[in-house]
């Protein structure tokens, strides 16, 4: 009798034991998680992945984003890991050609696009944009302008000029190309290229004369390439980029908006601006 009741007394204490240590792994568990309302800015209802901003990228486009080496980095990149964070989240780009960029956040693989995308009536009729910046173009050439490019689109007729397929530059080539003919001269042709690198080495090469690319790309290359290249001419001055999500989506584009202006009010995005070498008229929030 004494055993029996031994035994239950033993198995009544394994019991309480096993149901504590249950308790504490509940414990650390929850500990280990982010506490509730933890995020300083309340994140979307819906993400393609729970936990994370997913975000789609072209890493041809320095210094917004590109690869050191094999790490992504750039303006960009900073700031998707700093919005994210805000929210609660982690920030999870996705690298992929920059034309294959609105199809993916059509299609639910992205959460936004975060790509130094430029703002402009037909990606605005497909997306909707929260802006963060304002930019120009640059046509770069080789450094001494051997073809004496000045005045644009005028005397890129008849040239070679490489642009990044799918962005704003091969439309403004396009545009240009309408104005040359109206004029009776000559178009220029259009080189589109898959990466911004790969229409930076068509130049570098001697297979096209000029490449259009955004004035703070223009400013990197220039200080990356020292004597390389030069400006011969900028334009469209004035073009907004923004972070895109998918049309009709007021709660993740609400999100974005205050994890940004969290971001500006803290200081972080001037500090971003200078780190990137970005102009100071880059900026559209003063």
């Amino acid at each position: 009798m004494k055993q029996q009741r031994l035994s239950i007394t033993v198995r009544i204490a394994s019991l309480a034991t096993a149901a504590l240590m249950g308790l504490t792994a509940c414990a650390s568990s929850q500990a280990a998680a982010p506490a509730p309302g933890s995020a300083v800015v309340s994140p979307p209802a819906k993400l393609v992945s729970s936990g994370t901003l997913s975000y789609g990228v072209a890493a041809t486009f320095p210094p917004f984003e590109y690869k050191d080496g094999t790490t992504l980095t750039g303006f960009d990149v900073e700031m998707a890991q700093a919005l994210a964070g805000s929210m609660g989240l982690t920030a999870s780009p996705l690298d992929i050609d920059f034309d294959g960029l609105i199809p993916a956040l059509n299609g639910s693989r992205i959460d936004v696009i975060n790509s130094a995308m430029y703002i402009n009536e037909a990606r605005s009729a497909q997306v909707d944009f929260v802006p963060y910046l304002v930019v120009g173009e640059a046509m770069l050439v080789p450094a001494g302008n051997k073809n004496n490019i000045k005045k644009i689109p005028e005397d890129l007729s008849g040239r070679t000029i490489a642009v990044t397929r799918g962005a704003i530059g091969e439309k403004y080539m396009t545009e240009f190309n309408d104005e040359l003919k109206s004029m009776g001269k000559e178009p220029m042709e259009i080189m589109a290229l898959p990466t911004n690198q790969d229409a930076l080495l068509a130049v570098k090469t001697g297979r096209a004369d000029g490449f259009d690319t955004s004035t703070p790309g223009a400013a990197y290359t220039l200080t990356r390439d020292k004597g390389a290249f030069e400006v011969a001419g900028t334009f469209k001055v004035g073009t907004k980029i923004g972070i895109a999500v998918r049309k009709g989506d007021t709660q993740t584009k609400s999100a974005i908006e205050a994890a940004l202006k969290e971001f500006v009010d803290k200081g972080a995005y001037k500090e971003l601006v200078a780190k990137y070498n970005l102009p100071a008229d880059s900026s559209i929030f003063g």
